[in-house]
């Protein structure tokens, strides 16, 4: 059984992209557990200050839930043409430190979901984008936006979300049995491998001390 965790894009109370996480378990592959994480919200914002010699313990609780899961889907809105800002400051923390952080090495499926007949893709493809480079693995098939929100994903009468959109239904499940795969193949460790097995060289190569202090886990800027 895989252990995926959900982060939500949005704090909002009634969020559709936190309302998208939770239609999830009933599309996800047998092979595939699912748990939303909200404490996105209390986390503070990035300071290097405060993270030796342990980071605040909002931070410790998201790093400690996603190095306990297998992988991590995320649905994001899309804030002026980016990722929310929440998203971002998430991604900072779970990165650290540089090379070695919760995040790193994770495999990752991304999705969106938009109030509106278009849009969403630029934040989708930031993100997707981030944690590339930041050496996720992302499912990069299908890519899943959810638009015109209010009336495709709605409260049923048990108060659970619903997606009434069928193609958007067909995709997310394609999407998760690829996260499920890309798990299940450990390809994922091979960029996080690599990454730990030249770390020693790079960092002489920035002359950058290897003691293990704050300077070698820094981001390199």
């Amino acid at each position: 059984m895989f252990d995926v965790l959900a982060l939500s894009g949005s704090l909002r109370r009634d969020s559709f992209n936190t309302r998208l996480l939770g239609v999830l378990p009933s599309l996800a592959p047998a092979t595939m557990r699912l748990r939303l994480f909200d404490g996105l919200g209390a986390l503070p914002l990035f300071n290097e200050d405060e993270e030796f010699p342990s980071p605040p313990p909002p931070v410790t609780h998201l790093c400690d839930a996603i190095r306990a899961a297998d992988g991590v889907v995320i649905a994001t809105p899309e804030y002026n043409h980016s990722v929310p800002a929440v998203l971002k400051n998430a991604v900072d923390w779970a990165s650290r430190p540089h090379g070695a952080g919760a995040l790193t090495g994770k495999p990752v499926a991304v999705m969106s979901a938009t109030t509106g007949p278009r849009g969403g893709y630029r934040g989708l493809g930031e993100a997707m984008r981030i944690l590339t480079e930041l050496g996720n693995l992302v499912v990069p098939e299908p890519e899943v936006v959810v638009q015109s929100a209010r009336t495709n994903l709605v409260l049923g009468p048990d108060g659970g979300p619903e997606l009434l959109d069928s193609t958007a239904v067909t995709l997310l499940r394609i999407q998760l049995e690829s996260l499920a795969d890309l798990i299940a193949s450990g390809a994922a460790d091979v960029p996080l491998r690599a990454a730990h097995r030249h770390r020693a060289a790079v960092l002489r190569a920035l002359d950058i001390p290897q003691d293990g202090g704050p300077l070698a886990d820094s981001v390199i800027e």
